[in-house]
This record gives C-alpha cells, sequence and structure tokens, in this order.
C-alpha cells in the first residue's frame, strides 16, 4: 500500500480549494432557502410595471393575434 505524502505547498491548496467547495456548498443551500421563502412569503408587488405591452399586463401571452404590425406597401 502506498501513502502519499504532500509537501507543504500542496496541502495549502488541497484545504483551500476544501474551503472553496464548503464555501459553494453553503451558498447554494442559502440560495436555495431564499428561492423557496421569497415563494412562499407572497409578499406585494412593490412597483407597477409601466409598459404598454400587453403580455406584461396580463401576466400571459395573449391568444388571439391582435397586436399586428400594421401592413406597409410597397410601390416600385
Amino acid at each position: 500500500r502506498r501513502y502519499i505524502i504532500f509537501s507543504d505547498f500542496i496541502i495549502t491548496w488541497n484545504n483551500l480549494s476544501t474551503m472553496g467547495s464548503m464555501m459553494t456548498i453553503m451558498f447554494i443551500f442559502m440560495f436555495l432557502y431564499s428561492i423557496i421563502e421569497l415563494i412562499n412569503s407572497k409578499r406585494k408587488i412593490i412597483f407597477k410595471i409601466k409598459t404598454n405591452n400587453n403580455e406584461w399586463k396580463n401576466n400571459s401571452p395573449i391568444l388571439s393575434h391582435t397586436n399586428k404590425e400594421t401592413m406597409f406597401m410597397f410601390n416600385k
């Protein structure tokens, strides 16, 4: 059986990598918690969308094609 003996330089980078992976896992859990908290809290929206786009006003795509562009006639 072989035992790998790392130099101090490699052990330092190994510890740094381990700490980075632990921080990444912690931030993933914090992100998931914040997403779940946002879904469950159901807070009111503090701003209104001021746009003329009907998809934003109705919160869904328009079922019928009523927003057709005006037709242009080109004469040659």
